[in-house]
């Protein structure tokens, strides 16, 4: 698989909407920077001195990691160029272990070019304790950074990092979408709900922890300061990242985590103040107000996706009930009808259809609810929509349609569903 024919859903839907804020923050800095005597001296330290930290970095790991090979470990070698080639990499990233002193992570790396995975030594050590799938989740998450483009873009971004919230908001985005990739190119997602258990308690206990209790228990937990320890965090809790992969393969949970406004309140006023701070007054005063007025009217329209994403049909029937447009979409132009899809939760699904949401609307790759749910192999959402006026014969940028995708990934009888209806239009 490519980068061109990635699934649209693997990727969270905050991750491209954090990366334009942070980037028109960066862009914001860099000018007002530009234009000051000062600034002429900053910019050049902001951009090399980055990168001179990470090539000590990368060279510290290489002068004294163990670098995984045909010859060194050579079956977890054998993973790595398995799920590269799942995921489309035309050279192999290195791949490191490093003494951590007890600490259970890995990360991704690169520098000019040259890519880099490495694997703290505790968590390596799954491969001698019968982790070995847990162990390919992680590391086929650091390889999703890669993939994503995510440390190049950092770079990009880099004055957003240093402000609260902005940078640890995308950071976040990318967990989500890492996750998502890694569950979804290792075919395992008990192994990924897995890998992050032991990254709370460890590679021996995990395996005695009850994962619905332990996420009722981080649901359950509010407050400022509990809001304010996820939001100037750069992963996700572990639990809300446990629940994101539930939801993405629609497994059962009685753990709801709610949203808090509070959180986009905080975030959109603390740009505006600190962007009026640092810009150069009028000359950008326009723009300052269409950013802000442009990200209300998404957070206005965000309820009901945010509602259909958590799988909150409660919320979806009242937001309906309210006079929601059940066609409002997303940058990525992901619809709650969409959402319901991916989720197989066809209640909602039923709901939305019933409430005017319309099943032939296209994402920014061409997808329909149809394709997705003939591509996760989901007969009744198949069907529902059919019946709710969904044209099978709606083709993505791919030209791929439904059909395409249910014969690629083994659902015959969806293809034939779809084949038949396709022939009486």
């Amino acid at each position: 698989m490519n980068s061109y024919s990635l699934d649209p859903s693997l990727i969270h839907k905050k991750e491209n909407r954090y990366f334009v804020l942070a980037l028109v923050f960066s862009v914001f800095m860099y000018l007002s920077l530009f234009i000051s005597i000062i600034g002429l001296f900053i910019i050049p330290v902001l951009v090399l001195l980055p990168l001179f930290a990470q090539a000590l970095l990368m060279a510290n790991i290489r002068t004294n990691g163990v670098r995984i090979s045909p010859g060194q470990f050579p079956e977890v070698f054998a993973t790595v160029q398995e799920q590269c080639a799942k995921m489309g990499f035309s050279t192999v990233p290195d791949v490191y272990v490093m003494e951590s002193s007890g600490i259970l992570n890995a990360f991704a790396s690169r520098f000019f070019g040259r890519n880099m995975v490495v694997l703290y030594s505790d968590l390596f050590e799954l491969i001698e304790s019968g982790g070995s799938r847990e162990l390919t989740f992680v590391i086929t998450h650091e390889l999703a950074h890669i993939k994503r483009n995510h440390l190049t873009k950092q770079l990009l971004i880099f004055p957003a990092l240093w402000f609260p919230f902005i940078g640890e908001a995308y950071s976040r985005a990318c967990e989500y979408t890492c996750d998502r990739m890694a569950a979804y190119f290792t075919n395992d997602a008990e192994a990924a709900m897995n890998g992050l258990t032991i990254l709370a308690i460890g590679k021996t206990l995990y395996k005695r922890v009850d994962r619905e209790q332990y996420l009722i228990q981080s649901s359950q937990e509010n407050g400022l300061f509990v809001w304010l320890a996820e939001k100037l965090s750069t992963h996700p809790p572990l639990p809300k990242r446990i629940y994101a992969i539930q939801q993405f393969v629609g497994a059962n949970t009685s753990a709801v985590f709610k949203s808090s406004k509070i959180g986009l309140i905080v975030l959109l006023s603390a740009v505006v103040i600190f962007m009026g701070a640092v810009s150069i007054g009028v000359l950008f005063s326009d723009s300052i107000v269409k950013l802000t007025e442009t990200l209300a009217i998404t957070a206005s329209g965000d309820e009901l996706l945010t509602a259909a994403s958590d799988g909150d049909l409660e919320g979806v029937q009242s937001l309906l009930k309210s006079g929601s447009d059940p066609n409002v979409a997303d940058e990525e132009g992901w619809t709650a009808l969409m959402w319901a899809t991916q989720l197989n939760d066809t209640e909602m699904a039923s709901a939305l259809l019933e409430a005017g949401a319309d099943p032939n609307l296209q994402d920014s790759y061409g997808w329909t609810p149809l394709m997705i749910a003939a591509a996760s192999g989901n007969y009744e959402a198949t069907q529902l929509l059919l019946d709710g006026g969904a044209n099978p014969a709606i083709t993505d940028d791919s030209e791929m349609t439904a059909a395409d995708y249910a014969l690629e990934n083994g659902y015959d009888d969806i293809a034939a569903l779809l084949q038949e209806i396709g022939e009486q239009i």
